[in-house]
């Protein structure tokens, strides 16, 4: 059975709390059709089961949202200069990911979840 997807539903759950607020507020200024979801990095497996954001953004990757987030970044992961991306099984690695970058990736999200 296929999990439906919101199409504007965006997940925010990285640490530092700094960046954190800056991508949501990045989000919201530059998507403002969009329902950006900011949480606690521990919070993000329960709110990526109720709320099944298309679009999730972390700093530790788990299983939960591997499996039901079509398309994540996981942001310095352990602090390192790196970022991965998930766009329906497509991981791509980099380590400089800008927010134009992120906004593309947020894009795809939406494509993917009205596809």
């Amino acid at each position: 059975m296929h999990t439906l997807h919101p199409p504007n539903r965006f997940l925010i759950g990285n640490a530092p709390r700094a960046y954190r607020e800056a991508l949501v507020a990045a989000f919201r200024t530059r998507r403002p059709g969009t329902e950006v979801v900011v949480v606690e990095p521990g919070e993000l497996n329960a709110a990526v089961i109720s709320l099944c954001p298309v679009f999730v953004v972390c700093s530790a990757l788990t299983e939960v949202i591997e499996t039901r987030a079509p398309v994540w970044v996981l942001l310095y992961p352990d602090g390192a200069r790196l970022a991965v991306s998930n766009v329906a099984g497509e991981r791509i690695e980099t380590c400089d990911l800008d927010l134009d970058a992120l906004l593309t990736l947020a894009d795809r999200a939406e494509h993917l979840a009205l596809a």
